[in-house]
């Protein structure tokens, strides 16, 4: 099991004996007063805190700076939108001057680094969310899932118009994948007991159930135009399935790498891992292509957003980090082609997206944050 799953279940553990003798406690030995309340509360804030992985920002993330520049990066915030909130995907359209900018709450798009309209609000809003593409030149779809009483799954097309949302309530939460079974397309979700549900892509309806599966992602991993299912049968055990249900590949680490991958949006997508100061990258039949040193990287930090700056594994690589539970920071590192950290910089806030952006004569980046994006250029 891992250690963030002991650690979950320590506290959980923990609450429920407080709140077992927290009326005994009170009624017998003493008197229900504010600072009481206050004591509780604050233990049950922490406990939580610590499950998570929050607490106090260590030392090493408090200030933001740049700590490696062997190459010079131009920065410049292409957008900055309240209420846009988190970016969760920043997708390039039909040429190099235009992209989508996808959060949980609006559909944005840029036009030589500027809105070229009012961003779409999102209704329902998604926790999850990932991009469909009918081609390899635009996208089609947007899909995703909702926690905590949100609506379980909804499909939304390019332009933010609501296709069809599926409403589980507690039944079935988290992440969404696309799955292609050659004849029909389907949009896959847990359900409360990890068996995973099929609802047909075009309706929502529930076609059929599936085994028990933790999902990861999906993306075409074959090159044949269909999704198939990045999917973990244990703690770190991965496979990619197809849309039968057959395993494809599979790939099994050790407990080091606690956190779950995350996968490139490259036509072939890569599949990106840490463990602590670790970053490795697996082609999409999950043989490791490349491995890099992420200096730096604590052990509550792990890669949440990953590319290659060019036709990887033989071009420059960027991946952000993000810290767990309420540090709110993040970590953007830079390899050259050969492996070589050139650039680090430590983001007060949460980054979690990434893009690069073609150009002839430089390597250049979009990462999205909160209510914000920003632009690298580097020159070497």
């Amino acid at each position: 099991m891992k250690l963030k799953n002991v650690s979950a279940l320590i506290v959980v553990s923990i609450l429920r004996v407080i709140f077992i003798i927290l009326p005994i406690f009170r009624s017998k030995l003493i008197p229900c007063n504010t600072h009481f309340k206050t004591c509780i509360c604050a233990i049950t804030a922490s406990l939580f805190l610590i499950s998570c992985g929050g607490g106090t920002t260590p030392k090493y993330l408090s200030e933001p700076r740049v700590d490696v520049s062997k190459w010079t990066p131009t920065k410049e915030v292409v957008l900055k939108k309240d209420g846009l909130n988190l970016v969760k995907a920043i997708v390039l359209l039909q040429d190099s001057t235009e992209f989508l900018i996808v959060s949980d709450k609006q559909i944005c798009k840029l036009s030589n680094n500027k809105l070229n309209k009012e961003c779409i609000i999102l209704t329902p809003e998604l926790s999850d969310l990932s991009i469909v593409r009918n081609t390899s030149e635009e996208p089609s779809y947007i899909v995703g899932g909702g926690i905590w009483g949100k609506p379980s799954a909804a499909v939304f097309d390019i332009n933010g118009q609501l296709k069809w949302k599926k409403e589980s309530g507690f039944d079935a939460m988290g992440k969404t994948a696309v799955l292609d079974d050659g004849e029909e397309r389907f949009v896959v979700l847990e359900n409360k007991n990890q068996e995973l549900l099929y609802l047909n892509f075009e309706t929502g309806e529930v076609a059929r159930k599936g085994s028990a599966k933790r999902i990861i992602g999906s993306a075409d991993f074959t090159g044949d135009g269909h999704y198939e299912l990045l999917a973990a049968n244990g703690e770190t055990d991965f496979a990619v399935f197809n849309g039968k249900a057959q395993e494809i590949s599979r790939l099994t680490l050790s407990d080091d790498y606690w956190y779950e991958p995350v996968l490139t949006s490259s036509a072939l997508p890569l599949v990106v891992i840490s463990a602590e100061e670790i970053l490795e990258v697996y082609d999409s039949k999950l043989k490791i292509v490349k491995k890099y040193k992420a200096a730096g990287a604590g052990s509550k930090m792990h890669v949440v957003a990953a590319t290659f700056i060019g036709n990887g594994p033989d071009a420059p690589f960027a991946a952000l980090y993000k810290g767990r539970g309420g540090w709110h920071r993040s970590i953007l590192y830079v390899f050259s082609a050969t492996g070589e950290l050139v650039y680090k910089e430590i983001i007060v806030d949460s980054f979690q997206s990434i893009t690069a952006v073609p150009s002839n004569d430089k390597k250049v980046i979009l990462i999205g944050g909160r209510n914000e994006v920003i632009r690298y250029s580097f020159q070497k």
